[in-house]
């Protein structure tokens, strides 16, 4: 089977789907030997992120090991992140200004 999503780095707490995955589907990613099984719990379109494990309000979300954005929203594992549930820092950043 062709690989569906990926983990970047292992301080990665999103993956990003490679493929359009429905809802329910169980996937054991693997990054630099570290097996994260995750079971979306909502459909997630080709190349759109979810998270692989929590992620609280106001945690970092973390892409390619680097921060790539702030949890506004508690998220789940297998739930899609987005905009709905967080904000990009550089948006936040001129937010403030």
């Amino acid at each position: 089977m062709a690989m569906q999503a990926i983990v970047f780095k292992p301080e990665d707490n999103t993956a990003v789907a490679l493929v359009d995955l429905p809802e329910g589907t169980q996937l054991e990613l693997e990054v630099e030997g570290q097996k994260r099984p995750v079971t979306l719990i909502e459909p997630i379109t080709y190349q759109h992120k979810f998270a692989v494990s929590p992620i609280r309000k106001g945690e970092r979300v973390m892409k390619y090991a680097q921060v790539i954005g702030e949890a506004t929203a508690d998220i789940q594992p297998g739930e899609h992140v987005h905009i709905h549930n967080m904000v990009g820092l550089r948006m936040k950043a001129a937010a403030k200004s």
